[in-house]
């Protein structure tokens, strides 16, 4: 019993700092387009669909083409948030989002499309993303 009474809480701080390691982290993945796909110039707007997990320090997303920024994407569905019990409140610990925005047409060439999640100042919080396209 002695054993157990030991144990328990070893585990329990585990989870814990576990869980907190967890929630510090983050990512950030460009689903479609692809990474090398090929996408129409001539095309009315391409579609950009990005996931997202990320800590309180994060606000928003900001995607960028060829390192230009060219929207800062608040208009998120958040698919998920995970929580825990502090000082007598419910605190947000991480976020999941899926989210959609459509960019103009790429001139014809290499382009660069990357996707950081940033801070309420849009300073990055060191969540980022890039994928490369070929438009014809």
């Amino acid at each position: 019993m002695r054993t157990f009474n030991r144990i328990v809480p070893v585990l329990f701080l585990g989870l814990i700092f576990s869980a907190s390691v967890q929630a510090s982290e983050g990512s950030i993945r460009i689903i479609s387009p692809g990474n090398g796909a090929t996408v129409d110039s001539l095309a009315e707007r391409i579609n950009v669909f990005y996931y997202a997990t990320f800590d309180p320090k994060g606000d928003h997303v900001h995607l960028s083409v060829d390192g230009k920024d060219r929207e800062t994407l608040r208009e998120l569905e958040i698919s998920h948030v995970t929580d825990i019990y502090q000082k007598g409140r419910w605190v947000p610990v991480m976020r999941e989002i899926n989210g959609k925005t459509a960019i103009d047409p790429l001139l014809p060439g290499k382009h660069e499309i990357c996707a950081k999640v940033v801070d309420k100042a849009h300073v990055s919080i060191g969540t980022e993303t890039c994928i490369h396209v070929v438009s014809r």
